[in-house]
Parts: structure tokens; C-alpha cells; sequence
């Protein structure tokens, strides 16, 4: 089933994905005849101020904050636990990547603490699990093993 738009043209009305085409289409007309963009459409430029820089204690000050170890650190932000490592013990900066994300955790902890808890799997899991089960796990309660007696 289709959506239709409030838009109206000759009285039919038309779907978000005819509205995309067209849209694509005069961008690719502009584009054709060397038109400036700004000319034709709404451009809007913006900058991005760069994330502070974080040396070894404040990439410690920020784990904690999470109250992870280094290893669980590492797997949340994707990196090797040696990299957590290096960062906190000031032998190696963290990327600019990585200090955006660094910054982002210290805005809104609690966010990214409950972001943690969600990726967090049982050790007595030993396989990957899909981002679907990952959703589908939120807000249960962990398993329990069968206790016979």
C-alpha cells in the first residue's frame, strides 16, 4: 500500500516516491544545464565544530563514567581492548572518530550506559548475535538455566 501526499497536482494526488523522482529529476536538469544549485534550491551550509581532544585520563574519566572495563569499552566503541589501553596509558591519541564519540558518551552518560546494556550479551553466550536480537532481547529478563532437582 502506497501513501499518498497532501500535494496535489491536477487534482491526482502523488505518492512520496513520484515526488522523489521528480524531485531527483530537476536536480539532474540543474545539474545538466550548469545551473548553481543555490539558484534553484534551498542549500544551507553548516560547520561542525570538532570534538574536544581526550588524553589518557580523560578517556579513563569517561569509561568510567560507563563503569565498564577496558575490554567492554573497546567492544562497545569497536576498537581492541589494546587500543583502550594505549589511549588511557597516553601512548597512542584516540582518532577524531573516536573523540566525537568520546564526547557524545560524556553529554548523555545514562544514554550511553543504557546503549551499552542493550549490546551487552550473557558469557554463556558464545556466537554473534543479529542487531534483531539484540532489539527483541531489550527489556526482558536475562535467561535462566532449567535447575533440576
Amino acid at each position: 500500500m502506497t501513501r499518498r501526499t497532501v500535494h496535489e497536482v491536477g487534482g491526482a494526488a502523488r505518492t512520496k516516491g513520484q515526488e522523489i523522482v521528480e524531485g531527483l529529476q530537476e536536480l539532474a536538469d540543474a545539474l545538466r544545464t550548469g545551473e548553481p544549485l543555490e539558484m534553484r534550491f534551498t542549500v544551507r551550509t553548516f560547520k561542525i565544530a570538532p570534538p574536544p581532544a581526550y588524553d589518557g585520563e580523560d578517556v579513563r574519566r569517561v569509561r568510567d563514567l560507563l563503569g565498564t572495563s577496558q575490554a567492554a569499552f573497546a567492544g562497545f566503541l569497536g576498537v581492541d581492548p589494546s587500543t583502550v589501553r594505549s589511549w588511557e596509558q597516553g601512548l597512542r591519541s584516540p582518532s577524531t572518530l573516536a573523540c566525537r564519540i568520546l564526547s557524545e558518551i560524556e553529554a548523555n552518560p545514562t544514554y550511553w550506559h543504557n546503549r551499552l546494556a542493550a549490546c551487552l550479551i550473557g558469557p554463556e553466550t558464545r556466537r554473534s548475535v543479529t542487531r534483531t536480537e539484540v532489539k527483541s532481547r531489550r527489556g526482558q529478563k536475562p535467561p535462566t538455566a532449567n535447575k533440576t532437582r
